[in-house]
């Protein structure tokens, strides 16, 4: 476990690609504050997080599986100390909650964070 320390005024970086996406990938050992995501999907499908650092497989067991319905938004938070995730955080949609079955590029993506350690790695966003 890392030795982030709460600081009342302290801001963590916030992570948005803007336009629809299936995923984002934010590889490296990092502490998350907070995510939200937004479906623009028209039918039910489920939010879907993994600790690593690339987009998995379909057939994925998740970390946390959330339903999420029609045309919804879910907000996720561990304020104020933050979740490590020692691999990387991945987010998806997935028509099913169990396992990753990817979806279409219809969720609005945004992650607040610190970097623990990136190992050389760049943020990236998969779809």
């Amino acid at each position: 476990m890392s030795s982030v320390v709460y600081q009342p005024d302290y801001v963590p970086t916030n992570f948005t690609l803007g336009g629809l996406r299936a995923s984002i990938v934010l590889p490296g050992h990092l502490v998350v504050y907070g995510f939200t995501v937004t479906s623009t999907n028209a039918g039910a499908q489920s939010l879907l997080v993994f600790d690593l650092a690339a987009l998995p497989a379909d057939g994925a067991v998740p970390l946390i599986g959330k339903a999420l319905a029609a045309s919804d938004a879910v907000g996720f938070s561990w304020a104020p100390q933050g979740r490590e995730f020692t691999q990387g955080l991945v987010l998806c949609n997935s028509s099913t909650l169990a396992t990753k079955t990817i979806g279409a590029a219809d969720c609005f993506f945004d992650v607040q964070y610190d970097v623990i350690s990136d190992g050389g790695n760049v943020v990236s966003a998969e779809s």
